[in-house]
């Protein structure tokens, strides 16, 4: 044999000993300023498995747009971060691929947060934390708080006239106001018996809702619902107002838990109070999971990382690093959390929570609803004629599908 076939045999056999030593390499999006919760994880991912993991952070209300664009180009990641109304859109959009190791280990979550990412009896993501609204309280200012929404309607009266406040929310967007509404039995859409969300019930101008907004235009004819708090920046105001003592209490979700501590409010968190009619407020339960790219093309190592990534050990770390309540069944029964008082309130809360539909639909009733809300609280008009104003959301919908109404089936726990 010369020297040249050597060489060629040389190269031939270098060539392919790269490609079988190759390292897998798995891309990951992850939210902004949250890739270091799940560091450690990704670390021992990558030791056991043999693969190096690149994980990247895009704001998670872009991820949908971004994965549309970059996917086809087989430039975006094999997996990404969304919340669970986005992953109904990406399943739609057909960006993303059915979890398969989910189907016989599902049990080990909370239902609801299976049924609210399942579609067709498929499951699209693998559920990372949940979200409800809850109530915080300034412990300095309030030994005990109030149980009932009308306790804390007396209390704010009473500050008003102090020049303080009592229970702050934003009642201008429909996503907090759905917790009254609910409450007096209105609905979005009907969930028919064999699972399917029906588009032609509608239930958000019913006489349950009336009676629900009935006692908002009380609220904000007594001054407590508060401009002040409206638009892009209500949110800041709120805290601002919280944090220097001039608010007893406030209606946020567990994402403000970060900015309360580090302003260091002596705060306490309980569930939303009851309302007149002896019912509980109940908002909206928001999924956040992870999915996998239709483009990946290492699907099955990408379900692996996200078996592992939901084991005990490292959904415990993260919630303790993150404070994001995982839905994991065995973290909320973990001993050390047994007197962790968000994970206890979330629990509470979660049981009363309504799964925000997962349709496109929900683009038309969030705007329409928004609309309605700022003319119960600022016009003179009746709530029954304004809500029934709102009904065009069911001709807009016809838009996304039949002539009339279409129906999306997905799967009730």
């Amino acid at each position: 044999m010369n020297k040249f076939s050597k060489g060629l045999l040389l190269s031939l056999a270098l060539v392919y000993s790269h490609e079988i030593l190759a390292t897998e390499r798995l891309v990951v999006w992850e939210d902004v300023g949250r890739a270091s919760t799940i560091e450690s994880a990704v670390k021992d991912f990558e030791k056991i498995y043999d693969c190096d993991v690149d994980v990247l952070e895009k704001p998670m209300h872009h991820q949908v747009e971004l994965l549309e664009k970059q996917g086809p180009k087989g430039e975006g990641p094999d997996v990404v971060v969304l919340a669970s109304d986005m992953v109904g859109v990406a399943k739609d959009k057909n960006l993303i691929s059915q979890i398969h190791f989910m189907q016989v280990e599902n049990s080990q979550y909370l239902p609801n947060s299976i049924a609210s990412v399942t579609f067709d009896g498929e499951l699209y993501s693998v559920p990372k934390t949940i979200e409800t609204l809850i109530l915080f309280y300034n412990k300095d200012l309030l030994k005990e708080p109030p149980s009932t929404l009308e306790e804390y309607v007396d209390l704010s009266k009473k500050l008003r006239k102090k020049g303080k406040y009592g229970l702050l929310a934003k009642w201008e967007l429909f996503y907090t106001t759905y917790a009254l509404m609910h409450g007096y039995g209105a609905y979005i859409f009907r969930t028919d018996n064999d699972g399917t969300i029906n588009l032609n019930s509608y239930g958000l101008d019913t006489d349950g809702a009336v009676e629900s907004l009935k006692v908002l235009r009380k609220m904000s004819k007594a001054d407590l619902v508060y401009d002040c708090l409206s638009g892009v920046d209500g949110y800041n105001r709120m805290y601002e107002l919280f944090s220097t003592k001039k608010a007893i209490a406030v209606i946020n979700g567990p994402w403000a838990i970060e900015d309360y501590l580090k302003a260091g409010i002596n705060f306490g968190i309980t569930t939303l109070p009851t309302l007149p009619n002896g019912n509980p407020m109940a908002g909206f339960l928001g999924t956040k999971g992870y999915s996998i790219s239709k483009w990946s093309t290492h699907k099955d190592l990408a379900e692996d990382f996200l078996r592992f990534i939901n084991e005990h050990k490292y959904a415990l770390l993260r919630y303790k690093e993150s404070r994001q309540v995982p839905p994991v069944i065995s973290v909320l029964q973990d001993p050390s959390l047994a007197n962790d008082e968000l994970i206890q309130v979330i629990a509470q809360q979660s049981v009363h929570a309504v799964n925000m539909p997962s349709i496109p639909e929900m683009s038309y009733v969030w705007s329409v609803m928004d609309k309605a809300i700022w003319k119960v609280t600022h016009a003179e008009l009746p709530i029954d004629h304004i809500l029934r104003m709102q009904e065009r959301i069911s001709s807009l919908t016809s838009k996304l599908g039949s002539k009339i109404i279409r129906k999306v089936r997905i799967t009730i726990y």
